[in-house]
Order: structure tokens, then sequence, then C-alpha cells
């Protein structure tokens, strides 16, 4: 009895040790599959807050590029509009924010990237309808902002609705897609204002050139250059020298340079209608002595009385009597341009005063060394006097381009 005893006791303990075994066995494995599992969530979870991430990063860079995309447009439309050129619209740059908030799924992820927008952008202003732009008639073909090519205008009312029933990572995609019509936008956008900028600062430029003058070694006169504009906070390290945005917004600097130096180069006709030319530039038998002398200017007959304006802006560096100019009106316009206005009745400027082109300077008359009632128009460059016809012939290609 006591050997069958110890035989069933070892029989029950054998028995409960291969039962432990087993249940470790099978407990070791349950550990592993829900140490799988976890580690299968954790990298889920990892890969989606990646592409939260992602989406807020690139939805800040667009909207970031699009302040600017919308600055450089606003800067040539202006450049444009102030010399009478017909206006160009800017294309609307389609908002990257409302792709995010159109999709942001009503959980703690759409919360995090609607939060994270508002962090890097401001919000757009709302509006119940979809932005249209109307574009304005312009002077040639393509020379517009307005006539960027595109797709259909982007609204969240495209895309709001087209993720309701979709997961996270679905809703995530579709923002994905938004964006990427927001860049391609974008990039139109861009291509088309740069071509404004150049074909602006091409055409100016050949205008200057027709004087003789050399663009590139004009300044703007001292006190002149603050224009101002938009405040957009980047950081300069964002626009790398070779990117798009740098090389657009330097083409619209340029432009933008190029017709603020055309209001101080003496483009202007100094007189209204169609004066003609009695005595042109050079040399001349002179009408008092008869001898051959050099006529430093040009002639411009008119009615007596007739107002004499400023071929260009500057300032007044002469108004009164000067022997035989009689009453003479200087102004200095800068790169060591200046312009001489003989043969007054009346001056209407002082010494110092700042003129715009255009400005009245005085009354014609025929004082000093005239023979009837005319101007006598000069254009000097570092001192010395040039034919005045080639900046006037200047200003006639600068009035048929506008």
């Amino acid at each position: 009895y006591l050997a069958f005893h110890d035989d069933v006791i070892g029989a029950i303990l054998a028995r409960q040790a291969e039962m432990k075994a087993g249940y470790e066995d099978r407990l070791a494995e349950a550990r592993a599959r829900l140490d799988e599992a976890a580690s299968s969530q954790m990298l889920e979870r990892n890969s989606f807050k990646g592409a939260v991430n992602e989406i807020m990063s690139r939805q800040a860079r667009l909207e970031q590029s699009g302040a600017i995309v919308a600055a450089l447009a606003e800067t040539e439309t202006r450049n444009r509009s102030t010399t009478g050129r017909r206006q160009a619209t800017a294309p609307s740059s389609p908002d990257a924010l409302g792709a995010i908030q159109a999709l942001a799924p009503p959980t703690s992820a759409g919360a995090a990237i609607d939060e994270s927008a508002r962090a890097y952008a401001p919000l757009p202003e709302a509006r119940s309808e979809p932005r249209v732009v109307k574009p304005h008639p312009i002077e040639e073909p393509g020379d517009s902002l307005s006539a960027l090519p595109s797709e259909a205008p982007f609204t969240t009312a495209s895309v709001t609705g087209a993720g309701d029933n979709l997961d996270p990572s679905a809703r995530l995609a579709l923002v994905g897609r938004a964006l990427d019509r927001v860049e391609s936008a974008q990039t139109k956008a861009l291509a088309a204002i740069d071509r404004v900028a150049q074909r602006s600062a091409s055409r100016d430029a050949a205008i200057v050139a027709e004087t003789g003058l050399d663009p590139a070694k004009l300044s703007l006169p001292h006190g002149q250059g603050g224009v101002g504009g938009p405040y957009i906070p980047v950081d300069p390290n964002a626009l790398p020298p070779d990117s798009a945005l740098a090389r657009v917004a330097r083409d619209v600097a340029t432009a933008e340079r190029l017709k603020a130096l055309l209001s101080f180069v003496p483009l202007r006709m100094p007189l209204s209608g169609d004066p003609s030319v009695t005595s042109p530039f050079g040399y001349r038998a002179d009408p008092f002595l008869g001898r051959l002398a050099l006529h430093p200017g040009v002639d411009l007959a008119e009615a007596e009385g007739s107002e004499i304006h400023s071929a260009a802006a500057g300032s007044v560096v002469h108004a009164g009597p000067a022997g035989g100019y009689g009453i003479m009106v200087e102004i200095d316009h800068g790169n060591g341009l200046a312009t001489v206005y003989a043969h007054m009745s009346e001056a209407l400027v002082g010494e110092g005063q700042q003129v715009d082109k255009g400005a009245v300077l005085g009354k014609l008359g025929s004082t000093g060394r005239s023979t009837g009632p005319h101007l006598h128009y000069e254009v000097r460059v570092d001192g010395e006097p040039v034919d005045p016809e080639l900046y006037l012939r200047a200003g006639g290609q600068l009035t048929a381009a506008e």
C-alpha cells in the first residue's frame, strides 16, 4: 500500500509539473503575442504621428510660401498700375490651411492637426462662398497675372464631405492630395508672376538704354528708395538662393527698381500737347550774332503762358533769373541727370523744393536771350548737355507701352 501510495503521489506531482510548464509556455506565448501586438500598434501610432507631422510641416510651408506669392503678385500689380498700365489681377492662391481644416477628422488626431495649423499660420477670413477671381482686360495676351492657367478653384466645399466616412489615415491621404493641388497652383502663380516681372523689367531697361544710360548703373536718389509694402515675417534662411521663390523675388525686385527709376529719368515732354521744335540740339547760327555756336538744348514753341512740366521727379536746384537763360528752373534728378527749363515768364517753384514727374514748374515766356515765346529745354548728364530728343523718343516708347 505504501509503495502504491508513493507512486500515485509521484504521478500527481509530475502531472502538476507538466501542467505548470504547459501553462507557463502558453503564458509566455500569449505575452509574446501581446508584445508583438503592442509593438505593431506602436509602429502604427508612430507612422500616423509621422504622417500628421509631415502634413503639418507641409501645410506650414505652403502657408508661408502662399503669403510670399501673394505679396509678390501685389508688388508686381502695383508696379504696373503706378505707370498707368492696365492693372493685372493677381491670381488667388489656394488656401493650404483650408485644406487641412476641411478634412481634419473629429478625433484627437484631427484636433492636433487643426491646433498645429492655427499655430503655424493665421486663419483665413470666413467666407460663405468660394473666392472668384474676375480678371480685368489687359493690353496684350499673356501679360497678366489673371491669365494664369489653373484647374478649378480649390475650395473647402470641394473636399468637405469627401472624407466624412474615411478613417484618419485615409483622411490624411486626402489632405495630402489637396495640398498637392495647392502646391501646383502656387507654382503656376509663381511662374505667371515671374513672366510679368521679367517682361516689365526687360521693357523698362530697354527704354532707359534708348537714352544711352546703363540701367544697371543707375540708383534711386537718396531718400527715394523707401517704397513700403506688406510685412512678411519669414526666416531669411527659409529661401535658399536657388529656390523658385528667391528667384522670382529677385525678378520682382528688379522690375520694381526699374519702375521707380523711370520716375527720375527725364522722359516726359515738358509741354502738353504737340509742341513744334523750332531749333534742335547741336551747332547752329546764333540767332543774335549769326555766328556758329552750340545750342545745348531744344527750343519748343507753344503759346505764351503755357504750363511747363517737370520731365522727371527731382529737386529744384535753381529757380529764377540766370543771364541769357532768362527766368530758369533747373532740376537735379540724381545719377548725374539734370534738366533745364529756360525763358520762362515766371517760375512757380522754389529752390530746394522736391517735385514729382509732371509737376508744373512755371509758365512759358520769352525772357533772356529769346526772340519770342518758347521753352528752351536741356538735359544734362554729369553737367554736360546731351540731345534731349534721345530722352523724348524713349519717353514716347514708354507712353506707347503704357
